[in-house]
């Protein structure tokens, strides 16, 4: 060992206890993964901690609610009519349903993907990066979708046009950008439009 002082190091190694610093204690284990469930508890189908799977679920009453928590790169095929979907804190997933009487949530989740084969009434997409969603012809105009603190949210539709042979899927993006002023004493909020 050398010591910073010239003096101490011109006379070479300072003499002292060799013990060796005590090792850093060891990181602490990582949380166990919840076992993943799904169970229908009273009329609630709970779907959790899932990864890399494909699941159904087929829908007995109108009052039942389908809640879809903590899944990765899983999807979800619900058969029949309920009241409503909720997908929280999932990554990569997707759910197929046939209709909703209510509306389906998405919230705190990542590149998830949602197809309404009949119909949902109001899709609510809350804190989330990257959603995709299908809508059937019957939805495309029965459908309102709310966004709030959402990126990256695209919807596609079938687009009929006067030659049947050009119908097509159409996917736009739900606007990002707003611009607010104040007229009147209100505000006034519309989409930013960049030309040029």
């Amino acid at each position: 060992m050398t010591h910073k002082n010239p003096s101490l190091r011109a006379a070479g190694t300072v003499s002292g206890d060799s013990t060796t610093a005590p090792a850093a204690p060891a990181a602490p284990a990582a949380p166990k993964a919840k076992a993943p469930r799904m169970e229908l508890q009273k009329d609630k189908w709970v779907v959790e901690n899932y990864d890399s799977e494909n699941l159904s679920i087929e829908a007995t009453a109108t009052w039942q609610t389908v809640y879809m928590y903590n899944c990765t790169n899983t999807t979800l095929i619900i058969s029949g009519k309920l009241n409503s979907v909720a997908i929280d804190n999932c990554q990569k997933c997707g759910i197929v349903f046939d209709s909703l009487v209510s509306q389906c949530e998405i919230v705190n989740s990542k590149r998830v993907q949602v197809q309404a084969r009949e119909t949902v009434p109001s899709i609510l997409v809350d804190r989330t990066d990257g959603a995709h969603l299908f809508l059937s012809e019957a939805a495309r105009d029965a459908t309102q979708i709310t966004t709030a603190k959402a990126s990256e949210v695209n919807v596609s539709f079938p687009f009929e046009t006067a030659n049947p042979e050009d119908d097509n899927t159409v996917e736009q993006p739900v606007p990002e950008q707003l611009q607010t002023v104040v007229k009147n004493g209100k505000l006034v909020t519309t989409v930013l439009e960049h030309t040029g």
